[in-house]
């Protein structure tokens, strides 16, 4: 598995943007996915509107019906739309796709406008036909982008669509509302503007695809021929078929056993508020701008917990988070259905976004670990596919349901409870997702997990705080030293820097222990000579990785924890970051799998501080005056890979890394490295005093 950096990495999203027919390929992506969520609020919206006058059924099933338009052609045509689409000019495809769906957009409110009784039945028609027209351009599109892109940066290509396509969402919701709004104020003055047959977001909506639509036109799409093996496989492919294939393939262990169905409930409680959530918001007497603030609460919501949920619970069981972020899911939809206030119905969404971002991200991180690698992409296939198929029929049967119930008074004593049919199947919903997320947890917490704590609570806790369980029952049993690394690329000075600090510590009144990785032990001193003889090049990229474990396994035992626990510093000439940015990042080995080993062979230890002195490639190798080892031989694109590797584990973790310039004068370095390191240790014990052992405190920060 190669490595995987943060969707949208800034760095790496940079690298790609600066392509100009990607970037501008992406502006126009990034207005046709606006234009997509656009069109679903204001055709939910004017569905709920034209049949303002019937029963309180036909309003959910007309909302609803917009929603299973917009899933089902995907569903059901998907195969051959795409074997079709591959014999079209692909360039082309885009540009007439946006323009088509543009014009039958911009068409349901002129048609409303002039034909009223025909509103909703044109209303459906064009949504169908919109989405039918999508099926012929998503395929184009998917097949454009690596034609614009080099193939290193390809995976970051389709993350920043796949970013496109989710965050104009919330954009979309706030821009409908302001749209809504903006209409309402008008309306005042000029009553043709109120008429919600005269939708401004479908206006919009439609220049927006126009646009779009001319960007493409202006792109060098180069022309393709396709061949009779990618038509069979296309023709072959489909949504039903990759649940249908895909199936056993998703649930092989108790783990995924617990995930799949978790992961599925969630999206089956997300349609139901999508077929009940624009009559509901009505009730509670908002319209559409009220609507569009809910939709982008659920969405803000999904990206705060996507980005900031594993990160703020970095020390806690995957599979109790799993758990716990759909029970927060449930209860907020629970609340939401139970509560008459639209202000609060807008903040328990964002928490129902949150849980279910959390829930997203932590629930496929597992799938990816759980499933063999043979078989996970099958297993994602079933997972997305399944995905579609229970958001359609959750959003079909909600609204039914909600009919059926309809709107009651409850009398309460001296008061009365409006029971309203959404609210009802918000509330069931909720409570199934909580009965869901229990099952979950029972089925993944199982006694054998490796990461769970001794209990839930107490794991939580600690979490928060930002350590780890097993770390604070550990306290005492600490050794009492600090544990210093120096890292960076080649020619950046670290030998120096450990040499200057080693002096200046012990004329503080200091042990201190200066080391280095490879080759501090007798072992070491044999696996560095293997690791660099540059007549080894046939020592394979997983080979090297154990072979430096090995080395730090035994440099951990022999040298440095046992100068720890006697409380001397130790300074290390490169340690486990080294290892995840040469051989991750250099060799594109999977970061995840090194840590792991790495933990293990070093016992979990972890430096105080990391100084990284950064150099770029060409300036360090310089210094060298020529290539003295394997690793300084290897190519300035491996260098630049390590170089990147070793920032973005300094971006990651920043309280633990004190990064430099290695250009900087080598006097200013070592007085910025002193003034950290000072603040880390206690004032040392003058020369000729008691012994200064177990005097200096270890620091963690990770």
């Amino acid at each position: 598995m190669s490595r995987s950096a943060p969707l949208g990495a800034p760095s790496e999203a940079r690298d790609v943007l600066a392509i100009t027919p990607f970037r501008r390929l992406w502006i126009s992506l990034s207005l046709s996915s606006l234009g997509d969520w656009l069109s679903l609020l204001a055709l939910m919206s004017l569905a709920a509107i034209f049949t303002a006058d019937g029963s309180q059924l036909v309003r959910y099933l007309a909302v609803s019906g917009v929603v299973v338009i917009k899933l089902a052609p995907s569903i059901l045509l998907s195969p051959l739309a795409g074997a079709v689409a591959d014999r079209l000019d692909r360039k082309w495809t885009m540009v007439v796709g946006d323009v088509l769906r543009g014009l039958l957009y911009v068409s349901i409110p002129l048609v409303g406008l002039l034909l009223s009784g025909f509103a909703l039945e044109w209303l459906l028609i064009a949504s169908l036909l919109a989405e039918v027209v999508a099926l012929f351009w998503a395929p184009a599109k998917d097949a454009t982008v690596p034609n614009l892109v080099p193939r290193k940066l390809l995976e970051q290509a389709n993350r920043l669509g796949l970013l496109t396509t989710y965050g104009t969402a919330p954009v979309a919701a706030l821009l409908f509302a302001a749209l809504a709004s903006a209409s309402n104020v008008l309306g005042a003055f000029l009553p043709s503007v109120a008429s919600p047959e005269a939708d401004a977001a479908l206006y919009l909506n439609g220049l927006t695809f126009l646009i779009a639509a001319i960007v493409v036109a202006g792109l060098p799409i180069p022309k393709h021929q396709p061949s009779k093996d990618s038509e069979s496989e296309t023709r072959d492919s489909g949504i039903l078929r990759s649940v249908w294939t895909g199936r056993r393939h998703a649930g092989g262990t108790p783990p995924v056993r617990g995930l799949v169905p978790g992961m599925l409930g969630a999206l089956a409680a997300g349609g139901a508020v999508i077929g009940v959530g624009r009559v509901h918001v009505e009730s509670l007497g908002a319209g559409n701008a009220g609507f569009g603030v809910v939709f982008a609460a659920v969405f803000a919501g999904m990206a705060l917990g996507v980005l900031a949920g594993p990160r703020i619970l970095k020390q806690f069981s995957r599979r109790r988070l799993f758990g716990l972020s759909i029970a927060l899911a449930g209860l907020a939809l629970l609340f939401a259905g139970a509560v008459a206030d639209m202000v609060l119905t807008a903040v328990l969404t964002a928490l129902l976004g949150v849980g279910a971002g959390i829930a997203w991200v932590t629930g496929l991180t597992m799938l990816g670990q759980e499933v063999e690698d043979e078989y996970r992409g099958r297993g994602f296939a079933f997972l997305h596919g399944a995905a579609r198929i229970v958001l359609l029929v959750a959003t079909a049967l909600a609204p039914l349901v909600a009919g059926l119930v309809g709107d009651h008074a409850v009398p309460l004593g001296a008061l009365t409870y409006d029971l309203r049919g959404g609210g009802v199947v918000l509330m069931a919903s909720g409570l199934l997702v909580v009965v869901l997320a229990l099952v979950c947890y029972r089925q993944m917490n199982r006694r054998d997990d490796p990461e769970a704590g001794p209990g839930l609570l107490p794991e939580l806790f600690a979490a928060l705080r930002g350590v780890a369980i097993r770390e604070e029952e550990d306290e005492e049993s600490r050794p009492s030293g600090a544990f210093i690394v120096v890292e960076g690329g080649e020619g950046a000075g670290k030998s120096t820097q450990v040499r200057e600090l080693t002096v200046w510590l012990r004329d503080q009144g200091f042990e201190v222990i200066g080391t280095r990785q490879p080759g501090a032990t007798k072992l070491g001193m044999r696996l560095r000579g293997l690791l660099l003889d540059r007549e080894n090049s046939h020592i394979t990229p997983r080979a090297e990785v154990l072979l430096y474990a090995a080395d730090k396994a035994d440099h951990v035992e022999q040298e440095i924890l046992p100068a720890l626990r006697r409380g001397a510093v130790v300074i290390s000439d490169r340690y486990v970051d080294s290892l995840l940015a040469y051989q991750g990042a250099g060799r594109d080995l999977s970061s995840d799998d090194i840590r792991g080993i790495s933990d293990w062979a070093t016992q979990g230890l972890r430096p105080d501080l990391t100084v990284l002195l950064d150099v770029r490639p060409e300036d360090g190798l310089s210094r060298l005056g020529g290539p003295a080892d394997r690793i300084e031989g290897e190519s300035a694109e491996f260098h630049d890979r390590v170089r990147r590797g070793f920032l973005e584990l300094a971006r990651a973790d920043p309280e633990r890394y004190l990064v430099l310039d290695a250009r900087e004068p080598r006097e200013k370095i070592t007085r910025e490295i002193q003034r950290r390191v000072r603040s880390l240790l206690p004032d040392p014990v003058p020369s000729g005093s008691e012994a200064v052992t177990g005097m200096i405190p270890v620091i963690r920060n990770d």
